[in-house]
């Protein structure tokens, strides 16, 4: 016979140890097609990982000027950040920027002082994980590189378009509602 205190000791063990079921679904909306949907003519079909390595590079030189106040990373390759990247992460820290990087594996880093970039690990079901992404925005600035993983390359774009840029911002911060960031606000 089941007595009220055995399922009230049920139900705390259910809540200290979710079941997968019972887990909300992996957020789906894509940082890249947010974004190519605001300006399709920016979009650049297959090309390799290597050659966009010199892109991406171009958005952290501009990530690592003044003007950017929030910097959003979404690193494709699996577990902890490249030095080099880190380092240049580091430095916008260090200039005022809150940095956020998020990718498969990445090791949780989240220090309460924001005295370095916060890194967080995505679900295994997130569709981010076939994503590449840098976004340096700020009150004057809106600059992005956004890419995706096709079986025979990478789809991706350079823009400095407000509107693709915002709703790419906001796909990533959708993911860490917890850490209350938002996309600053354009001056005008």
């Amino acid at each position: 016979m089941t007595t009220d205190l055995d399922r009230l000791r049920a139900a705390v063990l259910a809540l200290k140890v979710p079941h997968a079921s019972k887990r909300a679904p992996a957020p789906r909306s894509s940082v890249f097609g947010r974004a190519a949907a605001a300006v399709p003519a920016d979009v650049r079909r297959r090309t390799s990982r290597d050659a966009l390595e010199a892109r991406f590079r171009n958005v952290e030189t501009s990530a690592l000027m003044s003007g950017t106040t929030l910097a959003l990373l979404v690193q494709p390759d699996r577990g902890p950040l490249p030095p080099t990247l880190q380092r240049s992460l580091q430095l916008m820290v260090a200039a005022k920027a809150v940095v956020l990087a998020l990718g498969p594996e990445m090791p949780r880093d989240v220090p309460a002082d924001r005295s370095g970039p916060l890194t967080l690990p995505l679900r295994e079901d997130d569709d981010l994980a076939a994503e590449w992404a840098l976004l340096a925005l700020g009150p004057a600035k809106r600059v992005a590189f956004l890419a995706r993983r096709e079986p025979d390359g990478w789809d991706w774009m350079i823009t400095r378009d407000p509107v693709a840029v915002q709703r790419a911002g906001t796909a990533i911060l959708e993911r860490v509602p917890h850490l209350r960031l938002r996309v600053p606000a354009l001056e005008h």
